[in-house]
Formats: C-alpha cells, structure tokens, sequence
C-alpha cells in the first residue's frame, strides 16, 4: 500500500488550486476585455498580423480623412465657381456688357462699367477664397491670397497676369529675389512661370492611390491625388494675338475702361475703341465658356472622390472585420469558458474541504 504523506497532498493540492484559480482569472479577464490576447508573449502570430492590420487601420483612416479634406476643398469650390457664373458673370458681367454696346444703353455706359468693375472685383473676392486655413485657388502656395488687382490689372501671386509688357520680364520670387530657373537652367519669364503655376503646380494628398516616391523623393503622379487648384487655369492668364487680355476679371476691367471713355456727342465717341468693345464682348464670352469647362471638371473630381471615400470605407471595414476575428473573442464562447472555470474552481475548493482533515487524521495517526 502507497502512503500518501501530508506534504504531498498538500502540495499538490495548492499546485491544482492555483491552475484553477489562474484559469479563472484568466477566463474573467477575456470576458471583461473581450480580446483573444493581451500580450504580445500571449500568441506571437497573432499579434504579429494585429500589429499589421492596425497599421493598416491607421493609414486608411489617415487617407479617408484626407480625402474628406480635399472633397469638402473641391465641393467649396466648385460651389464658388457656380456662384461666379450664376450671379457675377451673367447678372453682372454678360447682361452688361452687352446692353452697353447696345445703340439704346450708351447713355448708361458710366453705370454699366461701375457694374463690370464691381463684378471683376466681387470675382477676384471670390477666387480668395479660404477653406480653412487654406486659400483655395493659390496651387500650392496655398497659405497666401492668391489674386489682386494692382494698377488696373488682375495679378497672381504677384504676377500682373494681363499686362503684355511685364509678361516678357524675367520673374523674380518676391521673397528671396532670385530668378525661377527652367529645366535647362534658364531663367523663366513671368509668361512661363504662370503657365508652370496653372498646368504643374501640384499640391499631392495621399488618398489610398498607393503613395510612392520615385528615386529623386518625388512624388509619383499615379500614386497620389493632385489637390491644386490654381485659379489661374479657371479665370486665365497671359494676353492673346490682339493683345487682349484671357483672364475674365481682366477682360471686365478693360470692358469698363472702354465704357467709361465713351464721350456722347464727340465726332468718334468711342475714341476708336468701338471695335476693342465688341471685341471685348466676345471674348468674355468666351472665357466664362472656359469657366464652364472647369466647373465640369470640379464637377468629375468631385465624383472621384466621393467613389474613392466610398472605396476606403469599404477597404477600412473589412480590415477591421480582419483584425476583429484576430482580436476579439465570441461573447458567447467566452461566457462558457468563464462557467466552466468557476465550477473548475468551486470543484477545487471542494476537494480542499476533503483533502485537509483527511491529511491531518492520517497525521495524528
């Protein structure tokens, strides 16, 4: 017969009671947390893929907020836009500008041209517009105002964007004086500078494209969102064959010089300026067109990315579903796990009021 010293019961005893009484406090933390792992040591693989899919988490949630950013900037600007075509350049431009070279209106010529120099400047108001801290329409000098007019001429950025002479002039950045050079190393005119600023002026914002830099730490195009919006390619800039400005707000000003010079009863009242009138017309005509063609492409921006923000959501809710069947726990699994474990333990306690006064008998004996 094997005699089972107390010792031995006992110790055993205490090394079952702490297993149970570990599983319990194990089991009661999994049901209160209702994570599969709280360390790291708990189930290396696991936690390497978690660690993973909240990296993952955090760089979509950083891109839907970027998206909804730029989608708010480019919502506010489209609605700019529609404000500009609707109330500025129809109800204060068009309809203006042609009753004043109507035979009918020339003795109104000094209200119609107040009327277009206020809607130029009501324009060039607009197209200063900030969404949060950024002004919308600056490219990527977005944390200055871009447009003013200057000496009767619509600038950007500095730059008089309808004045022939100074187009031709080397440009000099305001700040440190110093030429922009080309990709030759030539020195750019303010002409060729704003044509940079209006077609390759990028402002990128990583939307979920797959963000990459190429080997000279730029941005690759196809891997980011250009969020640059240069109000110069809406309004226009430089002069044409005529010498007559591109620019909407320029075209008005001029439009209202050309009024305010008419002299009723002068042998040539326009002083030879008839033709520049009608001239004029048309070609404003003809920017608020191209005004219309960038709208429609705000417009189509606008889509894309609201389908993008639409596709990051559904990218972010299904790597949250992945990590949640890594992390999380089945309530109802969990609950079992924690009654199983309080009976493991009520069972050990129960052993133990059986255990100890056998021991001590078998002791005294």
């Amino acid at each position: 017969m094997i005699r089972v010293t107390t010792n031995s019961s006992l110790f055993n005893y205490r090394s079952n009671l702490m297993q149970v009484t570990n599983n319990l406090n194990n089991a009661m933390t999994t049901v209160m947390t209702r994570r599969n792992f709280d360390t790291y040591a708990s189930d290396p693989a696991a936690a390497t893929r978690a660690f993973k899919i909240h990296s993952s988490l955090n760089a979509t949630q950083a891109q839907y907020n970027n998206n909804k950013t730029v989608t708010s900037k480019f919502e506010t600007a489209w609605s700019t836009i529609e404000g500009i075509l609707d109330d500025l350049t129809n109800k204060l431009g068009s309809v203006p500008a042609l009753e004043g070279l109507n035979g009918t209106n020339l003795d109104d010529l000094d209200t119609q041209a107040q009327v277009l120099r206020a809607g130029a400047e009501a324009i060039v108001q607009s197209m200063n517009g900030k969404y949060g801290q950024d002004y919308i329409f600056a490219g990527s000098d977005n944390q200055n105002a871009p447009f003013a007019i200057k000496d009767g001429h619509v600038t950007y950025r500095g730059i008089a964007v309808d004045d022939a002479t100074s187009l031709n002039e080397i440009y000099h950045d305001p700040k440190t004086g110093e030429p922009m050079l080309d990709s030759d190393g030539k020195e750019m005119t303010n002409a060729q500078v704003l044509d940079v600023w209006a077609k390759d002026d990028p402002l990128y914002a990583d939307i979920g494209l797959g963000f990459e830099l190429d080997s000279n730490g730029k941005v690759i195009d196809s891997t980011a969102f250009d969020s640059s919006i240069p109000g110069i390619s809406i309004l226009g800039y430089g002069v044409d064959e005529d010498g007559d400005p591109k620019n909407l707000a320029s075209i008005m000003l001029q439009l209202a010089d050309t009024f305010e010079n008419y002299q009723p009863g002068a042998s040539d009242p326009w002083g030879g300026s008839s033709e520049l009138a009608n001239r004029l017309v048309k070609k404003f005509a003809d920017s608020r067109e191209n005004m219309i063609n960038a709208h429609s492409d705000l417009d189509a921006r606008v889509t894309f990315l609201n389908n993008n923000e639409s596709q990051l959501e559904s990218t972010f809710d299904a790597l949250n579903t992945e990590r949640s069947s890594i992390e999380d726990v089945d309530a109802v699994e969990a609950i079992e796990a924690l009654v199983w474990a309080q009976t493991c333990y009520n069972a050990a306690l129960q052993v133990g009021s059986n255990v100890i006064p056998q021991s001590l008998m078998d002791y005294l004996k």
